[in-house]
């Protein structure tokens, strides 16, 4: 049985966007070098944040190796409508993906099955071995809403289009521009954070305020009352938006999500005002925030209900020297929908 092939990379794979974006994934896997490994899948775990596979190898030497690896969230297969029955516990597979920087282990992003499908998991990701595939829905795959229900305005179940970049840039802290608009403090964060050691969302800790609108995965908008509720699928989050026009943040507690106060500036705009955000993070990758920080957040439902724009300005004077904003959007599926996250700590990556 052919083994381990080590491959650099040439092209074969494109590394999609919204999982290699991943902190963990990107400082642990080596994204520069392709790597294929066939073997008997021994075991399997179907959460989040990775589904972790683990396969007996036969290396080059005859000897069996065990072989631990990753892909992408459970999360993300269920809003690629890709299920979770093309491999099973002693099939015999062959996967392609990033090396490991440290020990045998893999980020897959090819799956070839043993019924000879092949099994693409990331929106850029292209065939290696056949073109008997399993991908990501056309719909997905395009990222183009549906305009059939106008009528819904912000009020449904919203999906990160995957040919998108991420709302705040990896490695923000460590690029010229990103550093010049960091206050000394900010700096002094940066420069000292390690991964390793640092790492805010270790142990299935959850996101606050502002990380957490970058989650790629789906979110809705209810109305219960006065108030209005953001619901993310990732670690389960709710942030709740007061909506009575004389709510106060004055004397709010801080919290990992702040306090949030909106109002609607048109029919199809919502501006949410947020203080009070004591998560400690902006980006999770060293630069800090204070409690100081404050968050304008606009969310701009198209006329045909297919698209919400979505733009967020952040301003912290103890870290940033100016207001940095950012922007992405959201499209509208009809059969998008949510589901529990359930974060596993054997599942971190």
């Amino acid at each position: 049985m052919l083994v381990v092939r080590k491959i650099l990379f040439v092209g074969l794979l494109v590394v999609p966007v919204v999982s290699i974006a991943h902190h963990a994934v990107a400082g642990r896997y080596d994204s520069t070098k392709t790597t294929e490994v066939e073997g008997v899948v021994t075991s399997l775990l179907w959460r989040n944040p990775h589904v972790q596979v683990s396969m007996s190898v036969i290396g080059e030497n005859g000897v069996t190796q065990d072989w631990s690896m990753a892909t992408t969230s459970l999360s993300n297969m269920r809003r690629w409508q890709i299920g979770p029955n093309f491999i099973e516990v002693g099939d015999t597979i062959r996967v392609a993906g990033n090396p490991a920087r440290v020990g045998q282990g893999l980020y897959i992003y090819n799956v070839l099955t043993s019924d000879g499908d092949e099994v693409l998991l990331g929106s850029t990701v292209r065939p290696r071995w056949t073109d008997q595939i399993i991908e990501m829905s056309a719909s997905r795959r395009l990222g183009v809403g549906d305009i059939s229900a106008p009528e819904l305005g912000i009020f449904r179940i919203w999906s990160t289009p995957d040919n998108i970049p991420m709302l705040i840039p990896r490695d923000i802290g460590r690029t010229p521009s990103g550093r010049a608009n960091l206050t000394e403090a900010a700096l002094g964060a940066v420069d000292a954070f390690v991964w390793e050691r640092d790492n805010p969302l270790q142990n299935c800790m959850k996101k606050g305020m502002p990380l957490i609108m970058e989650a790629p995965y789906p979110s809705t908008f209810t109305l219960d009352g006065e108030n209005i509720y953001w619901h993310n699928e990732e670690y389960d989050t709710v942030r709740t938006i007061h909506m009575k026009s004389d709510v106060s943040a004055e004397g709010q507690s801080d919290s990992l999500l702040g306090h949030s106060i909106g109002h609607w500036e048109n029919e199809r705009t919502l501006v949410v005002t947020t203080t009070h955000m004591g998560w400690g993070h902006f980006d999770g990758q060293g630069i800090p925030a204070s409690t100081a920080g404050l968050s304008v957040e606009h969310f701009t439902v198209s006329e045909l209900g297919e698209r919400l724009d979505y733009s967020m300005t952040f301003s912290d004077p103890e870290n940033f020297i100016e207001p940095m904003t950012f922007k992405k959007h959201w499209v509208w599926y009809p059969d998008a929908k949510m589901n529990e996250y359930a974060c596993s700590r054997q599942a971190e990556d």
